[in-house]
């Protein structure tokens, strides 16, 4: 039930359009607006960096999954399926193990964003080398890290609203 002035952050958190949170929410437009224009320029930029759409919403929902937002990660799934997707991204989404198959370039992206939702205070430089050496550009580390802290603060800004409205 997504109305027109709705985010995905509203919904989630279980705002209602006549509630004050919301309402304190639409103080801030820019925030508002902020989040969804971030939101669509990681999940599905003009340029990907050779990280497909698909890709990205395989590793939202899996991020989202370890996060334990089961709710957030069914709406990446969704933008998944849209995408179109397959074996190795319903794994990725589903937080199942890659198969052994599976490329370096595929096994550094899921490495990656495990490591960094499950323990960001450990990640140091040898982690973005780690990237390097699995042949990750640059511009595909950063893409990289910009969806994983897209991911986590969206998780938790729906966690905070959520408490918010429960006692509001």
């Amino acid at each position: 039930m997504r109305t027109e002035n709705m985010d995905q952050i509203d919904i989630l958190s279980g705002l209602k359009p006549d509630s004050e949170v919301y309402r304190a929410r639409r103080e801030r437009p820019e925030f508002v607006e902020g989040a969804e224009l971030c939101r669509e320029t990681v999940l599905a930029p003009r340029n990907g960096f050779g990280i497909s759409h698909a890709m990205r919403a395989a590793l939202a929902a899996r991020m989202a999954r370890l996060i334990g937002r089961e709710d957030l990660a069914r709406a990446y799934d969704l933008m998944l399926e849209e995408a179109g997707s397959d074996d190795e991204l319903a794994a990725i989404a589903a937080a199942e193990d890659l198969s052994s198959d599976a490329d370096a370039f595929t096994k550094a992206l899921v490495r990656h964003a495990d490591f960094v939702t499950r323990t960001p205070r450990d990640s140091t430089r040898a982690d973005i080398e780690r990237l390097e050496a699995a042949g990750l550009t640059n511009p595909q580390i950063i893409a990289l890290s910009e969806l994983i802290a897209f991911v986590n603060f969206e998780a938790r800004v729906i966690v905070g609203l959520s408490v918010l409205e429960l006692v509001a």
